[in-house]
């Protein structure tokens, strides 16, 4: 298991044991597919904040996240900018790329609580 895939499992988990950002998220619900070095797995993220933590791939998600291992660590732990990353093709988007500027401000509540 990559260590970007490790990091998304344990914000899932957090996410699921804190109210407050289940609170936060609250209201938004989708399923987020990853594929990190060639490996696929997905969040598929609740209307009541929880989200859940699923290998393969999703038949319908709202969109896909493709990077390498390397750099996904470095942007979930703020040392990558997603929106200017993005902008200078360090990763992909496929799919809905106006719901994938909610996955910034979900990475964003984790940075300020957390230490990833």
């Amino acid at each position: 298991m990559s260590e970007a895939k490790d990091l998304i499992k344990k914000m899932c988990d957090l996410q699921n044991s804190d109210p407050e950002i289940q609170k936060s998220l609250a209201g938004w619900s989708g399923v987020v597919q990853y594929d990190i070095n060639g490996e696929k797995f997905y969040v598929e993220y609740a209307p009541d904040g929880k989200c859940a933590f699923k290998e393969g791939t999703h038949p319908s998600p709202k969109f896909t996240i493709i990077a390498t291992s390397d750099f996904w660590v470095r942007a979930l732990r703020g040392q990558e900018d997603l929106v200017a990353s993005f902008m200078m093709g360090k990763y992909k988007i496929q799919g809905n790329i106006m719901e994938a500027q909610r996955l910034g401000a979900i990475v964003k509540k984790f940075q300020g609580k957390y230490k990833l």
